[in-house]
């Protein structure tokens, strides 16, 4: 698929897919983000294109359908985890409407070659969190408050960050004060 939306796109002007693929992140979440991208995660949405009967409520907002781009850019409540980080960069941005869209412009961004690293890693780890929360709402019936929704994602993005070695520090809190 990789090759073919390369040939059926030259230049990948719609899709970030080398991005993906040349990512910090480990390769699991290459295939998530990249399932991301394509609008492929088992959404309610993808689950009743396949004939599933169900009724497609977002497990976070409880008001509009699961949709990929809902989920991971536009629901209320999910969508505050992109707010907190926007708070700590400092810089508001406009959320594009599609996933893909939002990986083209984001991997645009960054500054010194250090900060590029881990801001590539944002998006994929945000998403990561959201996929990870959705399913323990989905499936194990286990409600996180976005707090701590919110914590898990730094946990993991520290935790990326550390095993590639992007920022050599030891302490959670010196990771947070050099973003």
């Amino acid at each position: 698929m990789y090759k073919r939306d390369l040939a059926t796109h030259p230049g990948g002007i719609f899709g970030p897919w080398k991005q993906i693929w040349k990512s910090n992140t480990p390769t699991k979440i290459k295939c998530f983000t990249w399932s991301v991208c394509r609008r492929a995660c088992l959404t309610q949405e993808r689950l009743k294109k396949r004939g599933f009967q169900i009724v497609s409520r977002c497990f976070f907002c409880l008001e509009k359908e699961e949709t990929n781009n809902h989920l991971f850019l536009h629901c209320r409540v999910t969508s505050q985890i992109w707010y907190m980080i926007q708070s700590i960069i400092q810089d508001p941005w406009v959320v594009p409407e599609h996933t893909a869209d939002l990986l083209n412009c984001w991997m645009r961004r960054g500054g010194s070659k250090t900060q590029k690293k881990w801001w590539n890693l944002v998006p994929s780890c945000i998403w990561w969190s959201i996929w990870k929360e959705r399913n323990n709402r989905c499936f194990k019936n286990i409600t996180n408050p976005m707090q701590k929704v919110k914590e898990n994602y730094i946990k993991t993005l520290y935790f990326w960050c550390k095993e590639e070695g992007i920022y050599e520090v030891d302490q959670l809190v010196d990771f947070l004060g050099s973003l």
